[in-house]
């Protein structure tokens, strides 16, 4: 008898919070609606009028003073206003950025970016990077070496959108890594800027953070920089394989014959994955010079069927007379070497 009143009263305490949670969620929304459908016309007005009222004094007595000061009804102005500045551009998007500061938003996207709660902070970052506030740039460099990876993030893409002409200067700053999906990010931001705010990527190729070296090699070859060529070619003597691998395939993407005599001398000495680049270089930019090195490849017993398929392709590409050099090379070996010429001739593999 005891456990069921027991029972029953839980039951009772359990809808009574439901129904509380419910009605509770019900009155939030409906102050939602409300405020929305409240303001609709100013926002109209605002965005699509004389910009009078916008530059004017009295702007923010058009807005009730209990809507700008209760939390909530705070919280629901600016959500619309970074709702309706996800929609706009130009003058609109323009206008939206000056209504959230004038409002004073831009403080509270501030305390958010400040907050000990990583995923509270990085909103507020987001918040400002997307209204544009340029003036708490410098705020947000002190989340560069975070050691949370998504406040990192956050606050370089922040960083870029609202650097005025420098949006990468933050490689000269970070020491934590560049994960695969900040250079992602990073490289997806830069194609949607103009030419001009695309850096000389060389300045950072001595950066003592190795993700910071290996990103701008990548760079300069998605970004033809052929003015780093030199500086490329001296990296090809780096310590690190990885380095050296991103370097040859970025004076590949720059088709730098200025590299063929350094990458041949290199080439014996490298391990397979760079020999391979080095044979794709020297197909987009080697000359008569890399001939020998063919030929000295397609001469020595097959190892590695990548590499002798590779030095094909490349010699053919190099010179007129491919033919006459691997009919030289054909005889007693055309068991082991034949079926290499024509895989490397099938354009469709």
């Amino acid at each position: 008898m005891g456990v069921s009143v027991l029972f029953l009263i839980l039951i009772i305490i359990l809808l009574i919070i439901i129904l509380s949670s419910r009605m509770y969620k019900t009155g939030l929304a409906n102050k939602r609606k409300m405020l929305r459908k409240k303001y609709q016309p100013l926002f109209m007005k605002l965005l699509f009028e004389d910009e009078s009222l916008m530059l004017s004094d009295r702007l923010e007595s058009e807005f009730s003073r209990e809507d700008l000061r209760k939390p909530y009804h705070r919280k629901i102005l600016m959500k619309e206003i970074i709702h309706l500045h996800e929609n706009f551009t130009g003058e609109a998007a323009a206008r939206l950025e000056l209504l959230y500061v004038k409002l004073g938003f831009h403080q509270d996207s501030l305390r958010k970016a400040s907050s000990k709660k990583w995923y509270i902070a990085a909103k507020g970052m987001r918040e400002l990077a997307l209204m544009n506030v340029k003036e708490h740039y410098p705020d947000l460099s002190h989340f560069l070496n975070s050691k949370n990876e998504v406040l990192r993030m956050e606050a370089r893409i922040a960083m870029m959108k609202l650097s005025a002409d420098n949006p990468l200067s933050f490689l000269s700053q970070i020491t934590e890594p560049l994960t695969a999906w900040d250079q992602a990010n990073i490289y997806s931001m830069l194609n949607k800027m103009h030419d001009s705010k695309v850096p000389d990527f060389s300045k950072w190729l001595n950066s003592p953070n190795k993700t910071v070296v290996l990103f701008c090699i990548l760079m300069i070859g998605a970004y033809r920089q052929r003015d780093s060529v030199n500086i490329l070619i001296s990296h090809l003597d780096n310590p690190d394989p990885k380095i050296r691998l991103e370097t040859v395939k970025a004076l590949k993407e720059l088709s730098a014959h200025e590299a063929e005599e350094k990458v041949i001398s290199m080439y014996h000495n490298q391990p397979d994955e760079i020999k391979l680049e080095i044979l794709r270089l020297l197909e987009a930019a080697g000359r008569e010079n890399s001939v020998k090195l063919f030929i000295e490849i397609l001469e020595t017993p097959v190892e590695e069927f990548s590499l002798s398929i590779q030095a094909v392709r490349s010699l053919i590409a190099c010179t007129s007379d491919a033919e006459k050099v691997l009919q030289s090379v054909l005889p007693g070996r055309e068991q082991e070497l034949l079926p290499i010429v024509l895989h490397a001739k099938n354009k469709n593999l």
